[in-house]
């Protein structure tokens, strides 16, 4: 699979995102990028809004990545443009590029 083939997931009403082993995102569609309130790509969990969670959010990266086994779990982002927010999770792994790397899918769960 290549970065261009992503582009299908841009408009679905979940977060999307991919990082690499420097935990890094390669690439976030636009619902991820709403909820960061600015585009993610480029950028690492402690230099967006969410900054306060990002021990927790690489953690659960680090467990998959090692694994290689999909994790099905809760997220808590303190911050966002939403305010704090539930999140179901969704993070595995696959290649992109030739690269093996932490895909994630989720949702923000309803107060």
């Amino acid at each position: 699979m290549q970065i261009k083939d992503l582009e299908a997931f841009q408009n679905v009403p979940f977060l999307c995102w991919v990082k690499d082993e420097e935990w890094c995102y390669l690439w976030g569609n636009r619902a991820i990028c709403e909820l960061a309130g600015e585009d993610v790509v480029g950028k690492k969990d402690n230099e967006l809004i969410w900054k306060a969670n990002a021990e927790t959010l690489v953690k659960n990266d680090k467990e998959v990545l090692a694994s290689g086994k999909p994790s099905f779990i809760q997220e808590q982002v303190d911050n966002s443009q939403y305010g704090k927010a539930t999140l179901s999770v969704c993070k595995w792994v696959d290649e992109l590029d030739g690269r093996r790397l932490v895909f994630g899918i989720s949702f923000v769960i309803p107060k």
